[in-house]
């Protein structure tokens, strides 16, 4: 037997890792002391709401952050790279799109490309609560049983009971948090050590001490030259990115909202992202009151050296002590939110991809805060422990620029306030303005087959504002995608769209102006329902015929609209002509092959005078060129087409002004309005009909000259709400917002675009009441400031403007952008000699 000594095993060294984090799991971060509680932040509309709301909001999350009192809190916000391809995917895959699809595959990697050329972004906060970790055991472990409903030892029982705490504190109205995923945990992670480089596509669902390398050694840290700025490097890739760090110094006061924008939220104006980590400590009223009163003692301390030396003190120490007064009064009387003050650090890091362009960016990040808010924005030394302040777990980098505040005022930060709007899954149409640049996506269908609400959009601005423009886009993105469009342009520059190489034999113009009598009959234009659209059975038979006895009552109150545009004014006042009419519309069946004809003859056969007069006067009408096209019935097939696209114009049709009494028309004005008032019949006809599941999409200029007319604002009105029956997405467009509040029609309204309105307050106004936005606040003014031009200059404006709702309320200024559909802008070039 041969003897071996013992020789005790070696212990492999452990990782060497660079941070303080040791664990992720679940939604917590682990150091060797602490503890941090992750909950993600949602996004909170903020633009264009009243201030009531705003301030109910900040209240609310005051009154959340009280509740964290004697905690440390890190508040983070990153962003992360749009999701560009999974829109485009989703986009191709719910389209059915005409002609060839490989040209509507390359006309969405366009887009893509267009897209992705902006870099776009989505925001992404976080709220981190840190308490202490007073066991060596294994809480992570713990935390797994807990979850996993076995009993844990005291410690872990006393962590899920205070993870509860924090979750139910958090959750409501106000920051309305939820705990983060391990996955959002390591994408904050990766972003926050590697501060401006890209991530990898790979996100770790849980991180322990052997994994934390991962998040680490792929990172070179240098410090630059008199430490201006961090140089980091992605050993794997050769990128390379240099960071600024500011932060925030000296802050006069504030009033937020009635003046200031949220003062962390003010970085989202930037061209570029900014990081932005706060780290605060919530001091209760205890703690609060004693801090303030060694302040207290010590100015007055100081105003006794300044007596004792028969000097005059400075005036800001009198300040200071009333101030200190206020608040300590606040703090004995109030209540805990504003008893409480939060003590912090807020940090805002810029990157660029060189030296030169982060400090660049960090003097614009600098210029605007002091701008906006005068706020002082520092750029201290020590770069490099500042940085890895954003990271998790990591210890503040100095004592430096401390700032005292109320609850209320760090409240107002509100750095997840969004810029988002529209529906992320429609065509891309443009991107927000103003305060962030967020894409805008547009989908006419959306309210009506995900919120199961009304598919009717308005577009108001005055003229030249881009109606035209934007309804042309819209209608042609959507035929791109197979939807069945239908666009009313009554002056005809839309028919331009026809010509795209996209649509060459899929587009149909049809000009009303010298086409076949019977055109635009009033009674063949409703049509009549098919008893095949209703569900079979005794309910479905009876829905039927409700909507066929709708449908002749409509065709009675049309045709009598339509007689009376064509009767001269001061005859179609009167009420024995509205009798007249009345009694006709009776005596002809309303059904669709009836004619104007028709009523004509029954009025001129009449023994009654006034009635043959009347009769006699319509017949008189039918003689003017224009006019043939109301009388008679229409040629087989011209209602109906099966084109993708079909555009309805009435070139060189004189359309007149609705502000000057119809007294002083002339005979071609005159029988414009009834041609018109058809028109918009015509253009929402062929949706009526086929597959009621089936896409359609209506787009219908000049709505103006539907007010005034039982007929116009019923029509309106059935087509708000047959928008979910039928599948029919409507875009009807005026020049003034009274057009549409006058057709009742606004609580039927999912989607509303104001572009500029700059020459009546009261119009204005009225914009905003669309927008179900507070008005005499001042957004008269944002709405006269759109798609402004330059008056030193005589370049024409490249861009249109606008202030949009989508159908879940959040309202945004808006830039149109859909260049990347090759030579669509050109083809929708409305303006005179334009196109060259």
């Amino acid at each position: 037997m041969i003897w071996t000594p013992k020789v005790p095993l070696r212990r492999d060294p452990a990782p060497a890792v660079d941070l303080q984090l040791t664990h992720i799991a679940s939604n917590l971060t682990f150091t060797a002391a602490t503890v941090t509680a992750w909950y993600l932040l949602p996004e909170r509309v903020w633009a264009f709401r009243p201030d009531a709301d705003r301030e109910t909001f900040m209240t609310a999350v005051a009154d959340q952050y009280a509740g964290l009192a004697g905690f440390r809190m890190h508040l983070r916000r990153t962003t992360t790279p749009y999701p560009t391809g999974q829109w485009a995917a989703n986009l191709f895959r719910t389209s059915s799109p005409a002609g060839d699809p490989r040209g509507f595959a390359d006309h969405l990697r366009a887009a893509a490309d267009h897209l992705d050329a902006t870099n776009p972004v989505e925001g992404l906060t976080l709220l981190g609560v840190t308490f202490a970790r007073r066991t060596v055991g294994d809480l992570v472990t713990g935390l797994i049983q807990a979850k996993l409903g076995r009993t844990g030892a005291g410690e872990r029982d006393r962590l899920q009971e205070r993870l509860d705490k924090f979750t139910e504190l958090l959750a409501p109205f106000g920051l309305g948090a939820r705990p983060a995923s391990p996955t959002e945990l390591s994408w904050l992670v990766y972003r926050s050590v590697g501060l401006g480089l890209t991530p990898p596509d790979r996100r770790l669902t849980s991180v322990g001490p052997s994994d934390l390398l991962a998040l680490t050694e792929h990172i070179d840290r240098y410090r630059t030259s008199y430490g201006s700025t961090v140089r980091l490097v992605n050993r794997h890739t050769q990128e390379e990115t240099h960071v600024a760090v500011l932060t925030v110094g000296r802050m006069e006061p504030l009033e937020i909202p009635q003046q200031h924008e949220p003062w962390l939220h003010i970085a989202d104006q930037l061209g570029f992202p900014v990081e932005l980590s706060s780290r605060v400590d919530v001091l209760g009223p205890a703690a609060t009151a004693g801090s303030l009163n060694k302040r207290l003692l010590m100015i007055r301390s100081q105003e006794r050296d300044y007596r004792d030396h028969d000097l005059d003190a400075p005036p800001e120490l009198a300040r200071l002590a009333e101030r200190a007064l206020h608040v300590g009064d606040e703090i004995a009387t109030g209540q805990p939110v504003d008893a409480s003050r939060v003590h912090g650090w807020h940090r805002l890091a810029v990157a660029g991809t060189t030296e030169r362009e982060a400090l660049d960016r960090a003097a614009e990040l600098g210029r605007v805060y002091q701008l906006q808010a005068r706020i002082a924005l520092q750029h201290p030394k020590d770069q490099d422990a500042l940085a890895r302040e954003f990271i998790p777990g990591e210890p503040v980098a100095n004592t430096g620029y401390l700032r005292r505040m109320s609850v209320r005022l760090f409240a107002a930060a509100v750095p997840q306030a969004a810029s988002a709007v529209g529906d992320g899954r429609g065509d891309l149409i443009g991107h927000t303005a103003g305060t962030g640049r967020r894409p805008v996506m547009f989908d006419a269908h959306f309210p009506m087959e995900v919120r199961e609400r009304s598919g009717l959009a308005v577009l108001v601005s005055e003229p030249g504002g881009g109606k035209s423009t934007l309804i042309g886009a819209v209608g042609y993105l959507a035929a791109r995608r197979g939807v069945q469009v239908t666009l009313l342009d009554p002056s005809g520059p839309l028919a331009k769209l026809a010509d795209m190489p996209a649509l060459v034999g899929q587009a149909r113009v049809l000009n009303l102006v010298g086409s076949q009598r019977g055109t635009l009959a009033p009674y063949a234009l409703i049509p009549t329902p098919g008893r095949g659209d209703y569900e079979p059975g005794e309910e479905g038979r009876h829905l039927y015929e409700v909507d066929v006895a709708n449908a002749r009552a409509e065709r009675r109150m049309l045709v009598q609209d339509i007689a009376a545009m064509l009767l001269p004014p001061q005859v179609a006042r009167t009420k024995e002509a509205a009798t007249a009419l009345r009694h006709a519309a009776r005596q002809v069946p309303a059904e669709e092959s009836s004619t104007l004809d028709d009523i004509a003859r029954v009025l001129a056969d009449s023994a009654d005078v006034d009635e043959k007069e009347v009769g006699r006067l319509l017949l008189d009408a039918e003689e003017l060129p224009l006019a043939r096209l109301l009388f008679g019935r229409p040629q087989p097939g011209a209602l109906g087409t099966d084109a993708p696209l079909t555009i309805i114009t009435m070139g060189g049709l004189r359309l007149p002004d609705m502000s000057i009494e119809r007294d002083y028309w002339s005979a071609e004005e005159a029988l414009a309005l009834p041609m018109l008032h058809l028109a918009h019949r015509l253009a929402v006809r062929r949706c009526y009909g086929g597959d009621p599941h089936v896409r359609k999409l209506v787009g219908l200029d000049e709505a103006h000259v539907m007010d005034g007319w039982r007929s116009g604002r019923s029509f309106l009105v059935r087509l708000a709400r047959d928008s979910r029956k039928w599948n029919i997405a409507a875009l009807v467009a005026s020049q003034n917002p009274r057009d549409i509040l006058d057709l009742d029609v606004q609580n039927l309204v999912s989607t509303v675009f104001a572009g500029r309105v700059a020459a009546d307050g009261e119009v204005a106004a009225e914009a905003l009441r669309l927008l179900r936005i507070q008005t005499g606040v001042g957004y008269e003014e944002t709405l006269a400031a759109l798609s402004q031009t330059d008056p030193s200059s005589d370049e024409r404006l490249g861009f249109r403007e606008f202030v949009m709702r989508d159908v879940d309320g959040r309202v945004q200024k808006i830039r149109i952008d859909v260049g990347y559909a090759a030579g669509l802008l050109e083809h929708l070039d409305t303006t005179p000699g334009g196109r060259k």
